[in-house]
């Protein structure tokens, strides 16, 4: 409980895109509230136009879409909100389900250091595959 109180301490008075700060979303039900997960957000003070993104779903919620619907909102934001030009994410190199959830969004594997993976995914290409 004192992580949590501690977390939505760090989290009071943040707004979305705030650069040098992590934000996290709650994604959760529509119809029940439920919590299912969460997205973070963290726009990089010192590189423009970019931004780092995650997601983390419970497992009993994982594997029906809802974090690549929560995820692609949040880059949805990302570009057409704020005009960032592009959005990474790190993986564990072991964790194939997430670097399905980042392709089928249509980020690019663009590293492999060690245990971890970088993808990337530009404007260009989110618009490109949006029809924008």
């Amino acid at each position: 409980m004192a992580d949590a109180e501690r977390l939505l301490a760090s989290q009071e008075g943040v707004w979305f895109g705030q650069p040098g700060v992590w934000m996290q979303l709650a994604a959760t039900e529509r119809d029940r509230g439920t919590l299912l997960g969460d997205c973070a957000v963290h726009v990089l003070d010192d590189v423009p136009a970019t931004a780092e993104v995650g997601v983390t779903f419970a497992p009993e919620h994982q594997g029906r879409g809802l974090a690549s619907e929560a995820l692609a909102a949040v880059i949805g934001r990302l570009f057409e909100d704020l005009g960032l030009q592009r959005v990474y994410a790190e993986a564990d190199d072991r964790n194939a389900a997430v670097h399905r959830l980042l392709e089928r969004l249509g980020f690019r594997c663009e590293a492999r250091r060690a245990t971890l993976r970088v993808y990337g995914l530009l404007r260009s290409d989110w618009d490109a595959a949006r029809g924008s």
